[in-house]
């Protein structure tokens, strides 16, 4: 069991306690901690304690997670002592011995030494009670009077922090998701707070500087002299003694409790516990009520501002993956293999593929033997096919490409295979039967038993693509990497059905494309860039000559006068040789997908001198992200080049940068639609047209109300177009 703490700028600080040993954190349903604001992720970060000590994992969240001021990057240890900065909170974690200690019995402060623990320390926060050591505190955070000296509250009573956070935000993270319900403990407002020289990773008013976080109250020691005095009650009276501690509430998921008021009279004599009986109705402080709720932090950009991601959530996948192995049928496979390589040896099992009728009708009947003699408790018939197509073919990877919901095909090791159906990666229900059998599979793919080759790549006939990857680079046996060619080519009409972009964003697009405006398009790995590539290249007109470069074959343009090119690695001829083939071809515009490498700077020359209408993808989260990246794949093989004169060209040749993240439903959104201006001394000068933004549980595409001038050209040429899509 272990406890966070949770401080909200805006005043409201509470605990929770939990009895597993990883929890979640996230604006959705379905974490372990869910922070509803809009600059929190729907899964943000993530908390394990793991052999007594905590880890944090940032899930990649769009604004990211910090541990006093500094990014998290990875997997980093964190102690009791750090403050965890998400969004507008500040969290802190507590060991388990620390978070179970047992309350105090008797109710008069025990006599200290100077080696031992004041116990009104133990608190998070001023005044609290949640167990676990208090940081800490920031030099001059603090006034300490002498023993019997009154000092006075930082929140007690009416003052300017007060009046300046009563109309703030005071909305209380809610608890939800699987396992134990986690006990909400309230404590008083405010919490510990950073060092105010610590960088706040959030632009906003740092309430800290303000004063935010109480003052000490006396010391009851014997020991002689000024000490450090406990934390105080908020609205505590000079001398009074620690007041009634609240007790702990339970908190069904997602509930908030509003935090009771601290102030009035209180029992003398007792340390402040979480675990203290509830105090009676004479001594009950009456409960305060929340404070408005606000909106979330701002998420979309005001016009005119650009360069950074949008904020939302990381659009993530669950993190524990979902499961339709079947176990027993595999005990079964594995017992029927034993039995066959009794009588077959594995140099035995044929390399032709596709197989030999013959050789299917051979092993079926030793198979079927086999069966025979183990007498699994499993459908005999499928046992018998999918241990015969191991023998002579791919086994459970024919199983998967002949299956049009799964797009792609992982195999890791001879007992476990992956596939992504519908875009969601699960395990797989087959895998292969022996270690053998799937060697066999691998050697049949490169049609040799020739160890020696470390890694190659076939492709089928249907444009499927393998990669095998064999010992010893791959530990475990053969890997297995099967791509399948697309078979959905959505239009850009379908896309908005699907809530991929909204109409506004469509007609934006057509008319680019239509006036022959290059676009980039990126986004994260697997984001569906080149989907929505297809998508915009689809709007292309009938008798343009289009010349499609890919590194496997995805495009499927409804165009009769497209040239489709594809990369053959095996020969040399890798991107930047056909991207330098295509504009021998004579092309009006040329489609690059999935550009990594020095094919960027061919690409940027030919689309700023010429073959304008161009498009092209590549990886970046923002627009200013994928600019950056297309400059540094043009410096890779051309250090020559001056870094100015390169980002003049390639704002030249990009005239809209379209941004696409992969979304909860195994769908994807379009982000942010940005027009590049020029070039600002060493940046790119952008200007946003259309963003995408989440506020709380409502995701909606905005227009910017900038206008792009080509547009006015458009008005000017006598063209109709529809201004309205600039208009929220």
């Amino acid at each position: 069991m272990f406890t966070v703490t949770i401080s909200e700028k805006g005043g409201q600080q509470s605990q929770y306690d939990f009895n597993k040993s990883e929890i979640t954190i996230g604006r959705m349903k379905g974490n372990d901690i869910v922070l509803p604001k809009g600059n929190v992720s729907k899964k943000h970060s993530r908390i394990a304690l793991v052999d007594g000590s905590f880890v944090i994992a940032d899930l990649n969240s769009t604004n990211g997670t910090y541990v006093n001021g500094r990014k998290v990057t990875g997997e980093q240890p964190i102690t009791e002592n750090d403050k965890i900065y998400i969004g507008d909170f500040i969290l802190q974690v507590e060991a388990p011995q620390a978070a179970n200690q047992p309350p105090a019995a008797p109710p008069s402060p025990p006599q200290q030494t100077p080696s031992q623990p004041n116990p009104n320390q133990s608190g998070f926060g001023p005044g609290g009670g949640g167990g676990g050591s208090m940081p800490p505190s920031p030099p001059g955070g603090r006034n300490q009077g002498a023993q019997g000296q009154p000092a006075n509250s930082g929140l007690g009573g009416g003052g300017p922090v007060d009046d300046l956070f009563a109309a703030g935000d005071s909305q209380a993270p809610g608890v939800t998701g699987g396992g134990p319900a986690p006990q909400r403990r309230h404590s008083s407002a405010g919490g510990s707070t950073p060092s105010r020289n610590q960088p706040d990773p959030e632009p906003a008013l740092d309430f800290d500087d303000l004063g935010f976080g109480g003052e000490p109250a006396p010391n009851n020691t014997d020991m002689g002299g000024a000490s450090p005095a406990p934390q105080s009650r908020r609205g505590s009276s000079a001398g009074s003694a620690p007041s009634q501690p609240q007790p702990r509430h339970n908190s069904s998921p997602g509930s908030v409790t509003p935090e009771p008021s601290l102030g009035g009279p209180s029992p003398a004599g007792g340390d402040i516990q979480m675990d203290a009986p509830t105090p009676s109705p004479d001594h009950a402080a009456p409960s305060r009520p929340d404070a408005p709720a606000r909106s979330g932090g701002r998420v979309g950009r005001e016009m005119g501002h650009s360069g950074s991601a949008p904020q939302g959530d990381g659009m993530l996948p669950a993190r524990e993956m979902r499961s339709e192995f079947d176990a027993d049928f595999h005990a079964a496979q594995h017992d029927v293999a034993r039995v066959l390589f009794e009588s077959v040896h594995p140099d035995d099992l044929p390399l032709d593929y596709p197989p030999v009728p013959a050789d299917r009708d051979d092993f079926a009947q030793q198979v079927a033997d086999a069966v025979n003699t183990v007498s699994p408790r499993v459908d005999r018939d499928t046992l018998i096919e999918l241990i015969t197509t191991e023998c002579v073919g791919l086994g459970p990877v024919e199983m998967y490409l002949d299956d049009p919901e799964v797009q792609d095909i992982y195999v890791n090791s001879f007992d476990q295979v992956l596939v992504r159906k519908n875009g969601e990666l699960i395990v797989a229900e087959r895998a292969f039967s022996h270690p053998e059998l799937l060697m066999a599979a691998a050697h049949r793919l490169l049609g040799t038993r020739d160890n020696s080759i470390g890694a190659d790549e076939v492709r089928f006939g249907d444009g499927t693509r393998v990669h095998v990857v064999m010992p010893p680079l791959s530990v475990n046996g053969p890997a297995l990497t099967v791509r399948k060619p697309p078979t959905d080519h959505p239009s850009l009409d379908e896309l908005v059905g699907r809530g991929t972009l909204s109409p506004g964003m469509s007609e934006f697009l057509g008319r680019a494309v239509q006036s022959g405006r290059s676009i980039l398009v990126a986004g994260p790995t697997s984001s569906g860039k080149s989907t929505m590539l297809g998508a915009i290249a689809g709007l292309i007109s009938e008798g343009t000559r289009v010349v499609t470069v890919e590194e496997s074959t995805h495009l499927d343009l409804p165009l009769a006068s497209a040239v489709r090119l594809e990369a053959s690695p095996a020969t040399g001829h890798d991107l930047k040789f056909l991207v330098r083939t295509a504009v021998s071809m004579h092309p009006q515009r040329i489609i690059v997908d999935e550009c990594r490498g020095g094919e960027a700077y061919d690409w940027v020359t030919s689309a700023a001198s010429g073959t304008e209408g161009s498009m092209i993808t590549t990886h970046g989260t923002s627009a200013s992200d994928a600019l950056g990246r297309l400059e540094s794949l043009c410096l890779l093989g051309n250090p020559e080049i001056s870094p100015r004169g390169l980002r003049e060209q390639i704002a030249r040749a990009v005239d809209f940068v379209v941004i696409v993240h992969r979304s909860g439903d195994n769908g994807f959104r379009v982000r942010q639609i940005t027009e590049v201006q020029g070039v600002d001394l060493d940046s790119f000068r952008l200007n946003d047209v259309f963003y995408y933004r989440v506020e709380g549980n409502e995701e909606n595409f905005h227009p910017t109300g900038y206008i792009p001038l080509f547009y006015e050209d458009l008005r000017h040429a006598g063209v109709e177009v529809d201004f309205d899509i600039f208009r929220d």
